[in-house]
């Protein structure tokens, strides 16, 4: 059918068009049922490359030690390599990847906001990550609607046996976190509704904040290399402080009125003192909203 101007879905028309124009009806409509979806090759090979090694040089500087995509064995488990996304313009090109942000965007709305760009580079050993949604800041029951989201970019190809992400498929309609009984990913005790995501390197997966999801141990040698870009709304505070921090050159290359400075935090109106809150700031942050989706 024709999305009309319907006064009643005002924001979502829009959101809904550019879902359509972009073929991402299928993945919408898994991630209304299952609560997640994949879109494979997203990023290029080339990108996958430059990516990863950016992450590898900010996860050895922060870890203090070397490590060894195929061969790596010292450095185990999970370890998160926090704010990355002002050390390389290309995490800004990963950031604004225009087929998952549109999921995002249909989950959290135009104004949502970066909340923290990492990546979590495993290692092989350990027990995996426990099974747990991300909306762990908001009280249960958690509402149907999403407060936060995720895309996580394969940056190494995704497999059990190599530690990939788990997930709970419908777990979103729980509303609640798992109980300690269900937050099981390896051994006997383990969550039997689990399903591992094997994608390859490039995908992107994105699920809503409501979903279970954990991740396997990794039983290879070698790391499982990933970029985790979370979402929240506008009303929340990120995990990341990037409003009081953007650099020049980032503005410059995208402009104040760009998508990147909405989610870095740019153009809120909230945050204000004395003077109050400037409503000129809102109508005009909804008329660049419109824009974005033309």
């Amino acid at each position: 059918m024709e999305i009309g101007n319907w006064r009643a879905t005002e924001d979502l028309n829009e959101i809904y068009r550019n879902i359509r124009r972009l073929g991402l009806e299928s993945n919408l409509a898994e991630l209304e049922a299952f609560g997640f979806t994949v879109i494979e090759k997203v990023l290029k090979n080339d990108m996958v490359h430059a990516l990863r090694a950016s992450v590898l040089r900010a996860a050895e500087e922060y870890m203090g030690q070397p490590l060894d995509l195929e061969k790596e064995e010292h450095h185990q488990e999970i370890k998160v390599i926090p704010y990355l996304l002002y050390r390389d313009p290309i995490f800004e090109d990963a950031l604004l990847c225009e087929k998952p942000l549109a999921l995002i965007t249909y989950l959290l709305g135009n104004h949502c906001l970066l909340s923290s760009l990492t990546s979590f580079v495993k290692g092989p050993g350990g027990d995996g990550l426990m099974l747990h949604s991300d909306s762990g800041a908001v009280p249960a029951p958690l509402p149907p609607y999403g407060h936060v989201a995720n895309v996580n970019f394969t940056l190494t190809d995704y497999t059990e046996e190599g530690g990939a992400l788990a997930m709970v498929p419908g777990s979103h309609r729980h509303h609640r976190q798992p109980t300690a009984f269900e937050r099981e990913v390896s051994g006997v005790n383990r969550n039997p509704d689990i399903v591992p995501i094997e994608v390859p390197a490039g995908s992107a997966i994105i699920f809503h904040g409501n979903t279970w999801h954990g991740s396997f141990p990794r039983r290879s040698p070698g790391l499982r290399v990933s970029l985790a870009a979370y979402f929240c709304r506008h009303y929340m505070h990120g995990q990341e402080n990037y409003r009081d921090h953007i650099p020049k050159d980032v503005l410059d290359r995208h402009g104040e009125d760009s998508r990147l400075a909405t989610l870095l935090g740019r153009r809120t109106h909230y945050g204000w003192t004395w003077s109050g809150p400037d409503s000129s700031a809102q109508r005009r942050n909804r008329k660049i909203g419109e824009t974005w989706q033309s």
